[in-house]
């Protein structure tokens, strides 16, 4: 059996098993690349429509002739993407639910993560594969676990080697050697227990995580496969794989640090994986090929669930090139979730993992209509304007020596020589085509003038127009809850993510704002807590799209906020007990200027909140007077009490005349 890398591979198997794996990934694979149900070409040319591009190159019906592309697609993406941005990215993101004991927890996970989520910059990751899935038949989010490691020179406390009576042992410069651990890193003392411990100080430099938790990549279509490609349900795939290249020195660095098998990355080319790509006329793109240290491989890594040891499928990580059919790693995936978020705005029936493009499927013919008539209304415009010349054969004027233009003077022998072309001028019907094709595609896209932002050309009324607005929302919000379970599952990632980040680094420091305003929404109080750890993370949560539960129009959350205040005095009129409770309930009304604020975007939260500890103190009932020890019952008063208190106290009746 050939010697595998202990770093790279998890798995024993022998070399017969290992060989047939990686015949059966890369026919997967290959599989997969055949039975894609869009050409790549198709999608490239519905990125150069939406860009905009020339589509038109080499198809002119005359010399300068009008490349007008359609600008539908690009108007109703933006508006689309817009739209559902606006309903995802609210505060907070997720609002989560927890069962049995992690209901608790839950306030406190939902605020960690939307203070993570604007730290990571999620926003625009998901921007961008929203986009990408309203264009190709998916987006795709992958979501993995960030730990990039870099040299940092400081300075610790180091353990000092000693003798073997005891005595500092020291070098040839008379200075202290310090103590080396098995892999020849300096002992460091955190804690010297009394000064019990030699020790010195000494500067390293020391590889360290310059960041951790999740990070996020945006995957093309082209790039991106599930396995099998034919799925039809979410339970039949089994696998994700990802494209990528990755250059000849990264590679032989990977496996200094074992994280790819040394003999498999010997046993590849050192010649560049140069990949051609094609335009949408067709004609290919040649990719310059570098040699050396930047000579680029393409590689592809699959997560897969497999079963090796017959115990029951579990998550695998593996590495391989399919154009050579080596195996590089296999290791065990640490989440044991899906990495790779799928966004489906207009689902398939036949396909789980893929959609309809919204631009390329749905808007396509559209499109290309109103692109031809854009060019004809130019290209007829043009002839109008600048209508060609008629010249008599044997006329003695020559355009080359005698150029038509202002104050230009043409000689002719007759008036008739030289006539312009009568061109009729049809742009006014070719016009009222092209509205037409407008119409077309608000009824094919959902979207009218009133949700884009624009004037509508028609004069309607007012109640036309909020119908209208609102049966248009109506359609929009059926893409946002298509994309719901994406979302869900993106918060799962996550959180799982962060689970096993805390449970490595053992805490994180928390700002204070983080903690405010917990208790408020049902959660322990957590406002006198600095460090985060792992155990205050874990539980059974269900992260739900709180944007895609609501509205997303700020203006009607607050009148929303604004009609439930009013209401308020009306009840406690019917039910005057529940005046009673709301005057002492400190969380509700904490919970209710939390709200406030967010609607009415206050820049301050926490100068608004407040201090959890004073509002809770000020919030507790008067102490009564309780009478002294020495005190007898119906006894006496201390001296100088007025009657009247002397008798409640004592237990009696009030001196006449005291009610």
């Amino acid at each position: 059996m050939a010697r595998v890398d202990a770093g790279a591979w998890d798995v024993k198997l022998s070399a017969e098993k290992r060989e047939d794996f990686t015949q059966w990934l890369c026919d997967q694979i290959t599989n997969a690349l055949e039975a894609r149900s869009v050409p790549i070409p198709d999608v490239r040319y519905w990125w150069t429509i939406y860009e905009q591009g020339r589509t038109r190159t080499g198809n002119e019906p005359f010399q300068d002739a009008a490349d007008l592309t359609s600008y539908i697609g690009t108007e109703k993406v933006d508006a689309l993407r817009a739209r559902i941005m606006r309903t995802v990215m609210v505060d907070p993101i997720w609002t989560v639910e927890g069962w049995g004991a992690s209901a608790k927890k839950a306030p406190f996970v939902e605020a960690f993560h939307q203070w993570q989520a604007e730290a990571e910059g999620l926003q625009t990751f998901i921007a961008r594969a929203v986009h990408a899935a309203l264009i190709e038949p998916r987006g795709v989010l992958e979501v993995y676990e960030n730990t990039i490691e870099r040299v940092v020179r400081k300075e610790i406390t180091a353990r000092v080697a000693l003798t073997p009576d005891g005595q500092f042992m020291l070098d040839e410069n008379l200075d202290p050697v310090l103590e080396r651990d098995e892999d020849g890193n300096y002992v460091e003392v955190l804690d010297d227990e009394g000064g019990m411990i030699p020790t010195a100080r000494t500067v390293i430099d020391s590889k360290e995580r310059v960041r951790k938790g999740p990070a996020y990549r945006v995957l093309s279509y082209e790039h991106f496969l599930v396995l099998p490609a034919h799925a039809r349900e979410k339970s039949d795939i089994y696998g994700y794989a990802k494209r990528f290249t990755k250059r000849w020195a990264e590679m032989q660095e990977w496996v200094r640090q074992k994280k790819y098998d040394k003999k498999a990355v010997e046993e590849l080319t050192e010649s560049p994986d140069v990949v051609s790509e094609e335009r949408p006329d067709g004609s290919p793109v040649i990719v310059a090929p570098e040699e050396g240290p930047t000579a680029e491989k393409e590689l592809w890594e699959v997560q897969l669930l497999y079963d090796f040891d017959g115990k029951g499928q579990r998550w695998y990580v593996a590495t391989v090139h399919v154009g050579q059919r080596k195996l590089l790693r296999l290791k065990h995936d640490s989440v044991a979730h899906g990495r790779y978020i799928i966004m489906v705005p207009f689902p398939r029936t036949d396909r789980s993992h893929e959609g309809y493009s919204f631009l390329g499927q749905k808007l396509i013919t559209t499109i290309e209509e109103h692109t031809a008539w854009r060019n004809m209304i130019a290209d007829r415009a043009a002839m109008v304007i600048s209508a060609p010349m008629k010249r008599l054969t044997g006329a003695l004027w020559d355009p080359d020596d005698q150029p038509m233009g202002p104050k230009a003077v043409i000689d002719v022998r007759d008036m008739n020589e030289i006539q312009p072309m009568a061109v009729p001028d049809l742009t006014g019907p070719a016009i009222n085509r092209e509205g037409e094709i407008l119409q077309a595609s608000e009824r094919v896209a959902g979207i009218n003038d009133v949700a884009l932002g624009q004037i509508p050309q028609n004069s309607r009324t007012l109640g036309e127009v909020n119908l209208v607005a609102e049966q248009s929302f109506v359609r929009m919000d059926e893409v946002i809850k298509n994309l719901q379970e994406a979302l869900e599952d993106l918060g799962q990632v996550r959180h799982a993510i962060w689970v096993n980040t805390l449970r490595e680094s053992a805490k994180m420091t928390a700002p204070q704002a983080l903690m405010v305003g917990i208790e408020s929404r049902g959660g322990d109080a957590m406002h006198d807590q600095e460090v985060i750890t792992a155990e205050m993370l874990e539980g059974v949560y269900r992260f739900k799209p709180r944007g895609s539960t609501e509205t997303a129009d700020i203006s009607r959350q607050r009148a929303d906020f604004i009609q439930f205040m009013q209401s308020l005095p009306m009840m406690m009129q019917i039910w005057p007990a529940m005046g009673q409770l709301l005057a002492t309930n400190t969380e509700a009304a904490k919970s209710a200027l939390e709200q406030a604020v967010r609607l009415f975007r206050m820049p301050d939260k926490q100068a608004w909140i407040g201090n959890v500890d004073q509002m809770q103190a000020m919030a507790q009932p008067p102490q009564v007077p309780q009478p002294s020890p020495g005190m007898e019952a119906g006894g006496g008063a201390p001296p100088g009490m007025p009657p009247q208190i002397a008798a409640l106290l004592g237990g009696g009746a009030p001196p006449p005349g005291v009610q």
